[in-house]
């Protein structure tokens, strides 16, 4: 998976509002409206909007081939799942942000072998959680991965096949020396939390992280398990936006260990005042405990493959404003191409939110 990357001057105005010009409704309808604007402005006709204000869904809408309520896949967005799921286990004493993975997965290593480069056995899971492993820039997770499906299902996790994979590669840089995206980093973190919960990952993460935030109806997609921690997880829209209440201060689904860590810009700044957290960036604010946004997407198409041909396209983007606890997610179909309006998106969904005065 090649995930949106922000540019930092993408990242650099997200908190900004749209000109005063260009919202005018003061209701959520204003957000509805500002989302269809940019779908019909960007040439989209497949997509799905949902949003959440005070952990309460108030708007879903969808477009085209998508329907209210139905479950979409969200790609890196699942990112942010496999973190807050780690966070738990954290606070629950079964790991630590500065446990290696030499302890962390010291069985499954018995099982699949030790890594090439022995500095991945040092890596923390903080450097994972934050894509300062020192992996290397190529998406060395997928890139074996058109060859395996050609024989294998892609609907098994197969946690242990792929962890094979990257632990034939050797480190492209020092462990925390920087930050470089990574799917296989959270591949690993999926794996991890497999051996501290004693769980798969599915059920794991969704018994503790998902449902209770009201995620009902969040599971891996079943044609595309093999994404799992890094972008396996589909969920309707406002599932998804129910989740990332978890970022609203104080909610109980990140406790204070995690969420202090979280909020800390130390060793996870990428630019602009923004620092990647437990699965997303986040840009602290004075009121409403911060701002936090990731996109993802997703684009395959394999013919001859163990499961039929396989194809998908799209693009996934969750943002929460924390001084006004709103919580919008928006799918497209197909994907947005780099440069492809993402930022005007972003753009556009802050101030139409920030122009609401009178919430349902």
């Amino acid at each position: 998976m090649r995930a949106f990357r922000s540019s930092l001057a993408i990242l650099t105005f997200v908190v900004l509002a749209a000109s005063a010009g260009e919202v005018h409704a003061q209701t959520v309808d204003g957000i509805e409206q500002a989302w269809r604007a940019w779908m019909t402005s960007s040439g989209r006709k497949t997509g799905g909007l949902a949003v959440v204000h005070g952990g309460r869904a108030v708007r879903e809408a969808a477009m085209g081939q998508e329907a209210v309520g139905a479950p979409v896949p969200v790609a890196s967005l699942s990112k942010a799942v496999t973190a807050v799921c780690v966070a738990g286990l954290i606070e629950r004493g079964r790991l630590s942000f500065e446990t290696p993975l030499s302890q962390a997965l010291a069985r499954t290593m018995m099982r699949v072998g030790q890594p090439v480069d022995p500095r991945l056995s040092a890596v923390t899971i903080s450097q994972l959680l934050v894509h300062r492993a020192g992996i290397d820039k190529k998406d060395i997770a997928n890139a074996p991965l058109g060859d395996y499906l050609r024989t294998h299902t892609a609907r098994r996790t197969a946690f242990d096949v792929q962890l094979g994979w990257i632990f034939r590669h050797r480190l492209a840089a020092e462990p925390g020396m920087r930050y470089v995206y990574s799917n296989a980093g959270y591949l690993i973190l999926g794996a991890v939390i497999e051996e501290a919960s004693g769980r798969d990952y599915e059920g794991y993460c969704r018994e503790t992280v998902l449902l209770p935030l009201g995620a009902r109806d969040a599971e891996l997609d079943p044609a595309w398990r093999i994404m799992s921690s890094y972008g396996g997880w589909r969920m309707p829209t406002a599932d998804y936006g129910r989740f990332y209440q978890a970022f609203a201060a104080g909610n109980p689904a990140i406790g204070p260990q995690a969420r202090a860590w979280m909020m800390s810009p130390d060793g996870k700044r990428v630019g602009g005042g923004v620092h990647y957290g437990l699965g997303t960036f986040v840009r602290p604010t004075a009121i409403g405990g911060g701002n936090f946004w990731h996109w993802g997407a997703w684009t395959y198409n394999l013919r001859g493959a163990y499961d039929g041909t396989l194809s998908a396209s799209y693009s996934a983007f969750a943002l929460r404003l924390g001084a006004i606890d709103t919580n919008i997610v928006a799918h497209i179909a197909p994907r947005l191409d780099k440069g492809g309006g993402e930022g005007k998106l972003h753009q556009t969904l802050v101030g139409a939110a920030q122009a609401v005065s009178n919430w349902p």
